[in-house]
């Protein structure tokens, strides 16, 4: 499952409560009578929701996915020469000192 079918899953419920408020109810009344102004923000409330639900959820990826290449380069093993001709591996620890 990619990461925006995803974040729009976890966003409908939400959304559809948005839109019941915003768009449904105000047609239900008969605003869609007024003409060209109720179509803007129609269209206004449906799209930007989205954008932004897609947007976050592509900063929240690459966030997780930079957070998570740098804890696996931390604990990599490192080669540390001892005082032979030798190299030996040393996983790092992350006691406190």
């Amino acid at each position: 499952m990619s990461f925006l079918s995803r974040a729009y899953r976890h966003a409908a419920i939400p959304l559809t409560a948005y839109y019941t408020v915003t768009v449904a109810m105000p047609v239900a009344n008969g605003a869609a009578r007024s003409g060209t102004a109720f179509v803007d923000h129609a269209l206004v409330v449906l799209v930007i929701p989205l954008v932004l639900v897609g947007v976050c959820a592509a900063i929240r990826t690459i966030w997780t996915r930079a957070v998570s290449a740098c804890q696996s380069r931390r604990t990599r093993p490192r080669r540390v020469a001892t005082r032979t001709a030798s190299v030996r591996l040393v996983t790092p620890s992350f006691s406190n000192r």
